[in-house]
């Protein structure tokens, strides 16, 4: 479980420091990983104006709304853990939120890891992923 998370982190910063592309949240969707290996799903967008910090407090709200809780806070290194509570069905399930702010832009990347022999639909993943990060949203202009 260990690699895949440093898999994840490696990827996740790895996407982070490529070259701003604008692209949809549901654009970047995509899935590494299998069934039988673990998996994870992840997505990004990127928010002119947006602070990392203030990007963590919509998220945090944002996430709340849905039953997920924040565990971690990082605003230093742009990291945020949070999880989708254990049920009685279902372990707990890490979501982990990078941030990166360059140039008046900051990227956010989220990425759900499902452990080995856990399934999810793509499209309810992709639905929940987008759903969030379409919602952050820049400062208001002031007058």
């Amino acid at each position: 479980m260990q690699t895949m998370r440093s898999l994840l982190l490696s990827l996740a910063l790895l996407c982070l420091g490529t070259p701003a592309l604008a692209t949809t949240c549901e654009e970047s969707f995509d899935k590494k990983g299998d069934f039988f290996n673990g998996s994870a799903y992840f997505a990004r967008v990127q928010v002119q104006g947006l602070s990392v910090e203030r990007a963590f407090f919509q998220l945090r709200v944002i996430l709340a709304r849905e039953g997920i809780r924040t565990l971690s806070t990082d605003v230093a290194n742009g990291t945020m853990r949070a999880e989708n509570p254990a049920t009685a069905f279902q372990r707990a399930l890490p979501i982990d939120v990078f941030a990166l702010a360059e140039n008046n832009q900051t990227t956010v990347e989220m990425v759900f890891t499902l452990p080995s022999g856990v399934t999810a639909s793509r499209e309810t993943v992709k639905r929940y992923i987008c759903g969030a990060l379409n919602q952050l949203e820049p400062p208001a202009p002031t007058p």
